[in-house]
């Protein structure tokens, strides 16, 4: 009779193509070297360990470097592999079947054509709006160059140096 159920667990494949055997063993390595060192207490020990420490981070830094820039070197799209290099490394897991949801003309719509057409038409009118768009007409009213800057300073209540003569 078992006292405990069977229990099936998934083994987690390893993200971190770069962890080479001799850093996993490296890695146990300094495990062990960290239990034996707080057992213990000993100075140089700890000394030994910090040691261990930092050229372990810097051969797991190389590592890295060296995979990427390997990865990088033998592709053929550049800058989709830049791309998926930064989103593995920053865990950066976008959703594919989010649904984007845009209001126009005070209607929600999912429709991705709709929502394309509608930011396309955004941004052809904005070169529009620029160019015809007078400050001066808009919204200060009939004002020559010296009452421009008499409206600034009115409109920011500091202490500005002289900025045109």
């Amino acid at each position: 009779m078992l006292v405990f159920p069977k229990k099936r667990t998934k083994l987690r494949q390893n993200s971190k193509v770069w962890l080479t055997t001799g850093i996993k063993t490296s890695c146990n390595n300094k495990r062990k070297l960290y239990l034996l060192y707080r057992e213990i207490n000993d100075p140089n020990l700890k000394i030994y360990y910090k040691n261990y420490c930092k050229i372990l981070s810097k051969v797991i830094i190389l590592a890295q470097k060296m995979y990427y820039n390997n990865k990088l070197a033998n592709c053929t799209n550049k800058p989709k592999t830049t791309w998926s290099i930064i989103k593995t490394i920053t865990n950066n897991k976008k959703n594919r079947n989010d649904i984007l949801m845009m209001e126009i003309d005070g209607k929600i719509t999912t429709h991705h054509q709709t929502i394309a057409e509608e930011f396309n038409n955004y941004y052809v009118s904005v070169a529009d709006n620029i160019t015809n768009y007078n400050p001066v007409n808009n919204t200060i009213g009939d004002l020559n160059k010296n009452d421009l800057l008499n409206y600034l300073y009115s409109a920011f209540q500091q202490s500005f140096t002289k900025i045109l003569n």
